[in-house]
């Protein structure tokens, strides 16, 4: 046991030394990875542990700043599966974390980000990468790499650079997305090949069906006495059948001619596309007694045919399922919201409206809440072309109703078109 000069105790003296207590409260606040854990060195014979504990300390925060820095932003650039990288308003490249092979970082900083963007993909890159630097919102593009990457298609997400105010450049964040472009690709080719089959097939099915009214018709009138009354019963079923299909393979020529017939993208009034539809359905409005008002349409890119066949259809829609003894009544309105870059067209009717639980069904093919013997003629394609026009430009289309309160048809665009589409 040793022997202790008088007040020496380690737990107890000097009065102003380093004490057990402090020792125990810095090893606990050790324990549980405090911050700046520290403890006071003073006199006495426990100052030496002080020192060292202290020492440990440090070094165990040091150690616990390269824990954090491991899930920090240096790591999340640095190891992330995306290239990244920043350039000036002129496209240089001013900083990235990843290189292709055969290139060093110093080939690559400073040069021309356009030089490493394949060339039938460089209209897209520069354009959304302009778009950025002239709004200062982001924007994406996809391309093809001009160099061996491992990549076939990149998606690029582009954002502003600021300093203040000022957009001095920009960031770009690249995603590997090959094998999904390789299955949109082969959906594309598919797609093609079934409106191909679509349009060939009702197209070659159109100078039979028109032989078998032709005929039909002459039967009737040179040997309508002989059929007597069943017989000419039989022949009228018979035209009505032929009349309903020749209807279903228009439709379906103008479901196949989304596609097939598309006209590039213009800019677009759609109020005076809405005043020509108007006046091409004036006949149908006339008989029905309806009222038809027209509010601020927007003004954006689309295809001029499509709008036009898109407004007649929903239009003409609003005309069919009118209530009785009720004069139908149309508005035909818009709202352009520039910062989301997007567009509504609403068409809305007082009609007989229907159960939303079916609204995933009325904009599929050939389906119709309505029964082929009910008073509402049609073949189920009409909104089925109207969602097809939707999403050929980027858009969708849903609508609010309920039976016996009319319905509200909501087209959403972008207003500016991608030359991708």
């Amino acid at each position: 046991m040793g022997v202790h000069p008088p007040n020496e105790n380690p737990a107890t003296a000097p009065v102003n030394g380093t004490t057990l207590e402090e020792l125990l409260a810095l090893v606990s606040r050790m324990a549980a990875n405090e911050p700046h854990a520290r403890c006071r060195v003073a006199a006495g014979p426990l100052a030496p542990l002080a020192e060292a504990l202290n020492h440990l300390a440090d070094q165990l925060a040091t150690r616990h700043t390269r824990v954090e820095d491991a899930f920090g932003v240096q790591a999340l650039i640095e190891q992330s599966p995306n290239i990244m990288f920043t350039c000036d308003v002129n496209a240089r490249i001013r900083f990235l974390n990843f290189t292709i092979p055969g290139q060093t970082v110093a080939d690559v900083v400073g040069a021309n980000l356009y030089d490493f963007i394949a060339p039938e993909s460089l209209e897209n890159a520069r354009t959304a990468i302009q778009r950025v630097l002239a709004t200062g919102v982001p924007d994406g593009y996809e391309a093809r790499p001009a160099a061996n990457t491992g990549a076939e298609w990149y998606a690029a997400r582009v954002g502003p650079i600021k300093v203040g105010q000022e957009i001095v450049g920009f960031t770009v964040i690249l995603t590997d997305i090959t094998d999904l472009k390789r299955t949109q690709l082969r959906l594309e080719q598919s797609n093609r090949e079934l409106e191909s089959f679509a349009y060939v097939a009702s197209h070659d099915l159109q100078e039979p069906l028109r032989k078998i009214q032709t005929f039909g018709e002459r039967l009737k009138a040179t040997s309508a006495a002989a059929l007597g009354p069943e017989g000419l019963g039989y022949l009228e079923r018979m035209y009505g059948a032929s009349t309903r299909m020749r209807r279903l393979i228009d439709d379906l020529l103008s479901f196949s001619r989304v596609a097939s017939k598309a006209q590039p993208f213009a800019r677009v009034d759609l109020a005076e596309i809405a005043r020509d539809v108007v006046g091409d359905l004036e006949a149908a409005i006339e008989k029905e007694g309806a009222t038809i008002t027209l509010g601020t349409l927007p003004v954006f890119e689309a295809d001029p045919m499509q709008m036009r066949q898109l407004l007649q259809n929903l239009v003409s829609n609003a005309l069919k399922f009118r209530r009785e003894d009720v004069a139908p009544a149309i508005s035909i309105h818009g709202t352009e919201d520039a910062r989301t870059g997007r567009c509504e067209l609403v068409v809305q009717d007082n009609g007989i409206g229907f159960d939303e639980k079916y609204i995933d069904r009325i904009f599929n093919v050939f389906q119709r809440l309505h029964g082929r013997t009910s008073k509402y003629e049609g073949t189920g394609i009409g909104l089925a072309i109207c969602r097809k026009i939707a999403e050929r430009h980027g858009g969708s289309i849903t609508a609010h109703s309920s039976p016996g309160e009319g319905a509200a048809f909501i087209v959403t665009l972008p207003l500016v078109q991608h030359s991708d589409r």
